[in-house]
């Protein structure tokens, strides 16, 4: 009878139940990384186990066990903004499992359960995944077998980059690159053609020893150009430029923007500019930049105004910093409307004598002939009446030239009227005639709506007036949203506080607020308006609402709702709409083609909400575009973390423009032992094409 050691039977054993395991890959090629497992867990070089074997022999009697299956083909594509993984099926795969190396250096883990289908859908942002590594590995009772690593180059997110710090700065000249204010101290705008228009600032300094900087554009499918540069020379004049203030974007694809100009000694130019009087307008046309209009005394340069009452004045700063041509509103031909800052002084031309231009609007058409538009206490408006004060919001106009705001309005032979009739909503049109879009009456006939001077107007491509107002009642219900747009009325209610509607779907709802006050809501090319608003009085009830006159009926839909699902972002359930500051970027915008970006907070980490910005789509599905606090990745270029979503616009009917700022590190603001780290990144401008499978251009 032979004999064997106890050693020798435990290497046997050992042998024998190795070489029955197809999956024990002694070398993979990659054998520090390998995402092949046993069970639930990631091993390096480890099998599945087929259980045979018993009693040490090497025997046996588990009957015949077949080989681990072949090595998945994985395929992966990103659309509908969703990251997508398939493969066909493998002969002998019974599941399948996934893993992920999130940045290329992690190393693998697995992700999601055992897979019965040949997809996997990882609901996560592309740009959120830069230089990440996939494995699916096919599994059966006799082990599994790991697909080649799969990488995301080549997927294209449909972000693109505009400008980043440290690109160059053409036409600047001496290596000029954008400094890291681009985004933040610097502005751009958009056009329905997709033109951006901004303002940079680069690391070179002009001759008043400030940071030169410019004006810039980019056209889809181009390169950045320079527009006008700092510390060259205005149009008909000896003077120079010493920066650029504001930025506009016409659908004519003109450039208007606003600067200042370098402060001059006594005698020692012709055009003599002071801290007071160095203000101008300005307007490129195909290239070349013009003079809209200049502050100042004409005698020095300065241009003059036409009023209502008192024939010519001038403009002129009585606080140095004060900015004249700071609240600019465009038409689509590039005309340009302006309320001058609060300290401005005018003057009259032929005398110098004061003149009050509080209360009024200024316009110069695209043509450049000069008007004022509107003047307390002059105008005459419908119903015999005219202006007696602006309130506290914003005019806005559409690009036929139309400007819609609200006033409070008295007697054209100055007497008051009564508080409960006081104030409007009117319509300015491109040829300087006004309509009235509707008066308060004080009853329960309109709803109550009290002092419209103070409501936010917001007008359609085709003049259709939409305003968020107060009304004068005691109850809870104390705000709503109207509008001019059904049958020529002069009002129809919209939604309102505290009342029950009916949505187009036949659920009914109630509102308890509009979320972001007069930012709350937006409009888009014709009778829609998208409003935000708490929905409820439990905090997982607000809600993206849509309102639509089709020229037959309106209706109310509900897009997007806390707690729906959203691409790209992993856990959508802690959505949380009713963000308390959005500053300084836009609480909603909607597009000409019904898209709307809006602001929400990711407080899946409650004692760490992330600001976010989703967009929500026609054909109501919701989609993540940027969330703070994330690395940044496009086209395999890293630009750090997100620190802060600083503004985005709407450009083409189906493009976002947005501006974040990064920190290289992450490690910024208040840390543990308490001091402030400031970031140390870069800003940056980026198209969004929201065109997708579901949603195609």
């Amino acid at each position: 009878m032979k004999t064997i050691s106890l050693f020798t039977i435990r290497v046997l054993t050992i042998i024998a139940v190795c070489f029955s395991l197809a999956a024990c890959d002694w070398f993979d090629g990659d054998n520090d990384n390998s995402a092949t497992t046993t069970g639930d867990e990631t091993s390096t070089g480890g099998g599945g186990d087929n259980g045979s074997g018993d009693d040490g022999d090497g025997g046996g009697d588990g009957g015949t066990v077949s080989d681990a299956p072949a090595a998945p083909v994985v395929t992966p594509s990103y659309d509908d903004w969703t990251l997508t993984f398939t493969w066909p099926d493998v002969a002998e795969a019974t599941s399948y499992r996934v893993f992920e190396d999130p940045d290329g250096v992690s190393g693998f883990s697995r992700i999601g359960p055992d897979l019965t289908t040949n997809e996997y859908v990882n609901n996560i942002s592309l740009t959120e995944r830069n230089g990440a590594r996939y494995v699916v590995a096919a599994c059966n009772s006799a082990g599994c077998t790991d697909s080649d690593e799969v990488t995301l180059d080549g997927l294209d997110s449909g972000i693109t980059a505009v400008v980043v710090s440290g690109d160059t700065a053409p036409g600047i000249g001496g290596g000029a690159v954008f400094n890291d204010a681009v985004g933040t101290q610097l502005r751009f705008d958009t056009n329905r053609l997709g033109t951006i228009a901004f303002l940079g600032s680069t690391d070179q300094t002009d001759s008043s020893g400030s940071l030169r900087d410019g004006v810039f554009r980019q056209s889809a499918g181009s390169g950045v150009e320079l527009v006008q540069a700092d510390d060259t020379t205005l149009p008909s004049s000896d003077a120079s430029y010493n920066g650029f203030l504001e930025v506009l974007a016409a659908d004519s694809d003109q450039i208007i923007f606003s600067g200042i100009l370098n402060r001059q000694s006594a005698g020692s130019s012709t055009d003599d500019v002071d801290g007071l009087n160095n203000e101008v307008l300005l307007r490129n046309t195909a290239g070349v930049t013009g003079l809209i209009a200049r502050e100042g005394e004409p005698r020095r340069g300065g241009t003059s105004f036409p009023t209502m009452d008192a024939g010519d004045i001038y403009f002129t700063e009585n606080i140095q910093g004060n900015r004249l041509f700071g609240s600019l509103s465009i038409d689509g031909a590039g005309g340009v409307t302006f309320k001058p800052g609060s300290n401005t002084d005018g003057f009259e031309v032929v005398d110098d004598s004061p003149y009050s231009v509080g209360g009024a609007f200024w316009t110069i058409t695209g043509a450049g002939q000069k008007e004022q538009s509107l003047r307390r206490a002059v105008t005459d408006l419908p119903g015999n009446l005219e202006p007696n004060f602006f309130g506290s919001k914003e005019y806005d106009q559409n690009p036929a030239g139309q400007l819609a705001f609200g006033l409070a309005v008295r007697n054209a032979d100055g007497t008051s009227l009564p508080d409960s009739s006081n104030s409007g909503v009117y319509v300015r049109s491109a040829g300087g005639t006004f309509t009235e879009a509707v008066r308060e009456t004080g009853s329960s006939a309109r709803d109550s709506i009290d002092d419209l001077g103070s409501a936010t107007v917001r007008i359609t491509d085709n003049g259709e007036v939409f305003y968020l107002a107060q009304r004068d009642v005691s109850s809870f219900g104390f705000r709503g949203l109207y509008t001019n747009s059904v049958d020529n009325s002069d009002f129809t209610k919209v939604v309102r506080t505290d009342q029950l509607f009916l949505l187009e779907d036949g659920s009914t709802m109630e509102i308890t607020d509009f979320i972001g006050g007069g930012g709350a809501f937006d409009v888009g090319a014709n009778d829609k308006v998208a409003f935000l608003a708490n929905a409820g009085a439990v905090s997982d009830e607000d809600t993206l609402l849509f309102w639509t006159n089709d020229g037959t009926n309106t209706s109310i839909q509900r897009y997007f709702a806390e707690g729906d699902p959203v691409r790209g972002l992993p856990d959508a359930s802690s959505v949380d709409l009713d963000v308390p500051s959005v500053s300084p970027a836009p609480r909603l915008k909607l597009s000409r083609d019904d898209w709307a970006a809006f602001q929400a907070s990711d407080e899946s980490d409650s004692s760490n909400p992330r600001r976010i910005l989703l967009a929500t789509s026609p054909a109501g599905y919701t989609r993540l575009i940027v969330r703070e606090q994330q690395q940044f990745a496009v086209d395999g270029v890293e630009y750090g973390e997100v620190t802060e979503i600083l503004d985005y616009k709407m450009a083409s009917a189906v493009e976002l423009v947005i501006s974040l700022r990064f920190d290289r590190d992450g490690i910024y603001g208040l840390q543990p032992d308490g001091t402030f780290v400031p970031s140390d990144g870069k800003n940056g401008i980026f198209r969004v094409n929201l065109c997708s499978a579901d949603e195609p251009c």
